[in-house]
């Protein structure tokens, strides 16, 4: 089952970006403010939208009581963040990201799967008795982990828009199937013990205890101009890159928005004569997509290479990398039980302490992973966030695995 969100105006047509736009997103404390990038999607009072499954708005499934059912479950939207629930049901999760786990884990009743933008999820489902169940996506603030495993629970935003479905409580919980169990029973039986190992990628034992190559932190980060003033909105990096993209860095329009993806081994150097608009200088690589440029030059086919994704904005991130799945070692320092693999994988949003909302003085959501390039595909790919609208204006990177 792929599940998409479908955004029209009142006129049923599917709008796409507001080209006089000046920043990622509108001010929800503005009544009636329509400014930001996105905002055309709601660019009239009678604008709809509207969650479906496999293309259709809460279709209806049958199963038999008793029956079990594989499903294979993609959230295809361009942002959101789906916990997924069946009413009073179970959910035996085998694999994430189509690569199966070790040994199957069963969710508790109402406790969600949770699928960030790009996530797959292959799961069990063992009907109960004969009734109506709903299939449904509950809010994303509630304390939810990223992975089945239960590690580092807390809510899961991603912000996408101000004005977009899901900024409201009210919005959920949202049905995306309904399922009727009826029928003559069928008695079948849950799988027990170690699950097939998916071929094409080294084992478990192979890469936690095969030596290193490289070690490196990559980070999200978002500078806002309208905050800058405010030392405690303003990350380090932030006056540099500002500087350096500038209104003909997007074409003559002036942005005050930089959704960046950087090398966080790229710190820069203090500024000798401070400069409160510009803390740190003399950064070396780009924090936006460049796609003539690499992030990395030493990345080689036949490497054991250990990541830390580091989230410096107060919303997930789904990191994404393109040909290679990598295997989740920890979650915000928190050592994983069974380490999963996955291609996409939520990086929680910043903890501010001592109360809110300063940057610089939080607790970064981390995730850490231990990857291998396969050596029968050296190339140039990309890495993002893959929320559509982060990665549409620069979240990515472009990275190339040599022979």
């Amino acid at each position: 089952m792929g599940f998409t969100i479908i955004r029209t105006d009142s006129k049923g047509n599917v709008p796409f970006v507001n080209t006089e736009a000046t920043k990622f997103g509108s001010e929800s404390n503005i009544p009636g403010d329509r400014s930001g990038l996105w905002d055309t999607y709601h660019q009239d009072d009678g604008s709809k939208y509207y969650y479906t499954t496999n293309g259709v708005a809460n279709p209806t499934l049958k199963m038999r009581p008793g029956e079990v059912q594989r499903w294979r479950l993609l959230n295809g939207a361009a942002g959101e963040t789906l916990p997924i629930i069946l009413e009073n049901h179970e959910l035996h999760v085998l694999a994430n990201d189509g690569i199966n786990i070790t040994e199957m884990i069963t969710l508790p009743v109402n406790e969600p799967y949770v699928m960030g933008s790009g996530n797959r999820v292959d799961l069990l489902i063992k009907a109960g008795e004969p009734g109506i169940y709903k299939l449904q996506v509950l809010d994303p603030r509630g304390e939810f982990s990223v992975t089945p495993q239960g590690i580092a629970p807390g809510p899961r935003r991603a912000r996408i828009g101000t004005h977009f479905p899901g900024q409201n409580p009210a919005d959920f919980p949202v049905t995306l199937a309904t399922i009727v169990v009826e029928g003559r029973e069928m008695s079948m039986n849950l799988p027990e013990g170690p699950l097939p190992k998916t071929s094409g990628i080294p084992t478990r034992e192979e890469m936690l205890t095969t030596p290193l190559d490289e070690k490196r932190n990559v980070s999200f980060e978002i500078c806002g101009q309208t905050t800058m003033a405010n030392p405690e909105d303003r990350l380090p990096s932030c006056g540099w890159y500002f500087d350096l993209y500038d209104a003909d860095y997007w074409g003559g329009i002036e942005f005050t928005n930089l959704l960046m993806m950087r090398d966080d081994d790229d710190m820069g150097v203090p500024n000798p004569v401070f400069d409160p608009e510009m803390p740190r200088i003399n950064y070396q690589k780009e924090g936006l997509f460049d796609k003539d440029e690499d992030l990395f030059s030493d990345m080689f086919a036949g490497n054991y290479e250990e990541w830390t994704v580091i989230n410096r904005s107060f919303s997930d991130h789904p990191f994404h990398i393109h040909v290679n799945p990598f295997l989740i070692t920890h979650i915000n320092g928190e050592e994983i039980p069974v380490p999963e693999w996955r291609d996409t994988i939520l990086v929680p949003a910043a903890t501010a302490t001592g109360g809110g909302r300063d940057i610089n003085n939080a607790v970064y959501g981390t995730v850490t992973f231990r990857t291998y390039f396969n050596l029968n595909f050296p190339g140039t790919y990309v890495m993002h966030c893959h929320i559509l609208t982060h990665e549409d204006i620069n979240m990515m990177q472009r990275i190339s695995v040599l022979p």
